[in-house]
C-alpha cells in the first residue's frame, strides 16, 4: 500500500510539472489557450484572484497583483495532489475477471 501511495506520488508530481513545461512551451508559441487547458488550475485559481483593471474600456487589462502570485504557487501542489489521487485511483481500481480465471 505504501508502494501504491508514493508511485501515485510521484506520477502526480511527474504529471504536473510535465504539464507546467508543456503550458509555457505552448505559450511561448503563441497558443495561449492551449496554455490555459494545460495549466488549468493555475488559470482556475487565478480567475478567482480579484484584479485591478488598468486598461482602457475598449482594451481592458487586468494588474497583477501579489495575490496572482500566490495562486500561482498555490498552482502546483494543488496539481500533485489532483494528478497523484487521480493516479492513485486508477491504480486500486479492481482488475477484470478474464474468463480463464473464473471458471
Amino acid at each position: 500500500m505504501i508502494k501504491r501511495i508514493l508511485l501515485a506520488a510521484l506520477i502526480g508530481v511527474t504529471v504536473t510539472l510535465l504539464l507546467i513545461a508543456s503550458s509555457f512551451a505552448a505559450d511561448d508559441a503563441g497558443h495561449e489557450t492551449l496554455s490555459n487547458v494545460l495549466f488549468w488550475q493555475n488559470w482556475l485559481l487565478q480567475a478567482l484572484v480579484p484584479t485591478p483593471d488598468i486598461g482602457a474600456a475598449e482594451h481592458p487589462f487586468a494588474e497583477g497583483t501579489p495575490l496572482t502570485f500566490i495562486a500561482w504557487f498555490a498552482s502546483v501542489p494543488l496539481g500533485f495532489v489532483i494528478y497523484g489521487v487521480a493516479a492513485f485511483a486508477i491504480m486500486r481500481r479492481p482488475k477484470p475477471i478474464s474468463p480463464a480465471q473464473s471458471g
